[in-house]
Parts: C-alpha cells; structure tokens; sequence
C-alpha cells in the first residue's frame, strides 16, 4: 500500500500551480476540465492535488483547508531543495532531528505547511 493522492484547498490555483510546478519533481500535471482542479503526478505515481477553495469532491469531500504535509528526500537533496524554495522567496526554518536526519519547514501561498525532510520512517526514528 502506499499513499495515492492527496489534495489541498487554495485561493489562487494559477498561484499555487506555478508554485509547486517550481518545487516538485513529477511526472506530470493533470488538470480538471471545469478548471478547478489540478493534479501533480509525482515521480512515484501519487497524486498532489490542488483544489480552488469551495470545490467539493465526489461524496462532498473537500481538499485540506490546512495541512502539513512532508516529502521524504535525499542527504544530498537538501541544498536543490533549500535553493529552489528561496528562489520561490519563500522563508525556511531548517531543522536537525537528534538522529542527524535534517527538515526543511515552509509556508505555501495558502499557508500549508510543508516539509522537505531527509528520514526514513521505514528506520527507527531518534
């Protein structure tokens, strides 16, 4: 089993798109035909989705309205990662966990707080 998608609300969707077409590696972006949704499909097949605010889903669900959310990266990817969320002028609180994993903690356009961490959950956590 693994993740398969998640979604979160924003006010802007062209805002939040080019936000994180500029951050996350994927495959591909899929967009909804009625323009209020779009899809990243991310390098492993999940699907990070962005709703524009008020968009319900079947059943009547609803994208986060706030969420923290964490990607798992590389050691060596922290330095790619710290760069390109600067140049997105976006602030980022750096952490170091006891076990010497390390997390970049950011702020989306929609306040979603994100993470960009270098722990493995499947090993022992410290």
């Amino acid at each position: 089993m693994r993740m398969l998608e998640i979604h979160l609300e924003v006010n802007d969707l062209d805002i939040a798109e080019k936000f994180y077409q500029a951050l996350l590696p994927y495959q591909r972006i899929s967009r909804w035909d009625d323009g209020s949704a779009v899809a990243f499909v991310l390098n492993d097949g999940t699907a990070f989705g962005l709703w524009k605010k008020g968009k319900l889903g079947l059943f009547g669900g609803q994208g986060a309205k706030h969420l923290h959310y964490a990607f798992q990266i590389e050691r060596e990817e922290i330095d790619s990662f710290r760069n390109k969320l600067h140049n997105l002028g976006v602030d980022v609180i750096e952490h170091t966990w006891p076990s010497g994993d390390m997390s970049l903690y950011f702020f989306d356009p929609d306040g979603h707080q994100g993470e960009f961490m270098t722990k493995d959950w499947l090993k022992p956590f410290s």
